[in-house]
C-alpha cells in the first residue's frame, strides 16, 4: 500500500497463542535519496487490531518527516 507517497509493506505473523503480530516496512524516495524503515507491532489479540495498530505506526513514522522545501522560520534578508 501507497501511505503518504511512501510504500508500505505489512507482514503478519499468527503466534501459536492465537495473537498475531505485524512487521513492516516503509520505503521512501528515490535512487540514491530513498529510506527504508522497519517497525514492529506487538501481540494482539486479532489480525485487525494488529492490522490497526501498524498502520497508526506507520502514519506515525511518516508524521515525523519533515518537508525540506516548507519552513516555519522565515528568513529576513
Amino acid at each position: 500500500m501507497v501511505i503518504d507517497g511512501c510504500r508500505v509493506h505489512l507482514d503478519f505473523h499468527s503466534l501459536p497463542d492465537g495473537r498475531w503480530i505485524v512487521k513492516g516496512t516503509i520505503r521512501c524516495g528515490v535512487g540514491q535519496n530513498s529510506t527504508e524503515q522497519s517497525f514492529r507491532v506487538g501481540a494482539c489479540n486479532t489480525r485487525e487490531s494488529a492490522e490497526q495498530e501498524a498502520l497508526r505506526s506507520a502514519t506515525g513514522q511518516l508524521g515525523k518527516n519533515i518537508d525540506r522545501n516548507t519552513s516555519r522560520v522565515k528568513n529576513w534578508s
